[in-house]
């Protein structure tokens, strides 16, 4: 492995100690010093999903660097934001940063979203609608634990959904959904309907399946990833009172003027260079590790994601209102 001119041997040893250092459990096996991801090992989604390898100091990505790999938080989300707690904690003693992954944040309609909303340019908030809408093939179910709780697309997709309502929109002070397996019958749910009120009044809706057939998902739409088959259309609909946002196209609507339910709308495309956000985040990691940027997504914002998605899980399965 090299990385920024240099060539880097992996030193299991030290990540142990690392990982041991934060509270944080390690993973190693194989040979030649690579760790096995805990998805390639057969393991269900509770297991896997507390598996984080850390590695602080000197031998691995340059002098004072912590980096963490880690695994979607698909299970136990109290006990992954404690290790992200953990790990900002000994980051701050350390004097070193840490970097969460969330790409989508690095996708340049997303940033252009962002700066047409702190703009104005859409009015107050009022409703929004996010959907996650899609079929996985039914072979994907013969691995026995998708079929067991806990491994439905509410803690294996919507984290990225989840952060980007959060990164957009604002914090959220409560949530209530409702669940449903009737499509496929398994034990974990296949489908929901979650909504959300935050601070300043806004709503929001999310509609989640993985038994649809649809375009309607950020996969489908974005093109941020070859193995889904692209299509025009969107995901995200976010509204405001001078005007709406469709995401990942971007079509602005709005009025000339006043607003008025009587007035033809207009529609306009603000201009992007696209790019692959994988590959933006991964220059931005770089220049993380060079002290040029400060992290784009730290521990302590990904907790206020974790907390969320947990909490619509809770409202899903319960039915209850939950308050954040």
């Amino acid at each position: 492995l090299t990385l920024l001119g240099r060539s880097i041997a992996p030193r299991p040893v030290i990540n142990q100690q690392a990982g041991g250092g934060l509270g944080v459990p390690f993973a190693y096996e194989g040979g030649a010093g690579e760790p096995v991801p805990m998805s390639q090992r057969g393991t269900n989604m509770s297991e896997k999903a507390p598996v984080r390898i850390a590695v602080i100091g000197a031998g691995a990505m340059g002098r004072n660097h912590i980096r963490f790999v880690t695994e979607e938080p698909e299970a136990e989300l109290v006990a992954i934001a404690d290790a992200f707690e953990g790990a900002r904690a000994t980051a701050e003693a350390a004097g070193v940063p840490v970097l969460v992954g969330q790409h989508r944040r690095h996708n340049p309609f997303v940033k252009k979203a962002k700066e047409i909303i702190e703009s104005g340019e859409l009015g107050r908030l009022t409703v929004s609608s996010f959907h996650y809408m899609i079929y996985k093939n039914d072979e994907y179910f013969d691995v026995e634990w998708r079929r067991k709780k806990g491994a439905g697309p509410i803690l294996v997709n919507l984290v990225h959904d989840v952060d980007l309502l959060r990164y957009l929109l604002g914090e959220p002070v409560a949530v209530q959904g409702m669940q449903s397996s009737a499509a496929r019958g398994f034990e974990t749910e296949d489908s929901a309907v979650v909504n959300v009120r935050f601070a300043d009044g806004a709503l929001a809706s999310m509609t989640i399946s993985d038994a649809t057939a649809s375009p309607w998902n950020w996969e489908a739409t974005a093109r941020e990833d070859p193995q889904y088959r692209p299509f025009d259309a969107d995901a995200y609909f976010i509204g405001g009172t001078k005007g709406a946002l469709s995401l990942p196209r971007l079509h602005q609507f709005s009025y000339d003027g006043a607003s008025n339910w009587h007035k033809p709308l207009q529609m306009e495309i603000p201009a992007v260079d696209p790019a692959l956000p994988h590959k933006m985040q991964l220059k931005h990691f770089v220049k993380v590790v060079r002290r040029e940027v400060e992290p784009v997504v730290t521990p302590a914002d990904n907790v206020k994601t974790l907390t969320l998605l947990n909490a619509i899980k809770e409202a899903a399965e319960t039915g209850q209102l939950v308050e954040l």
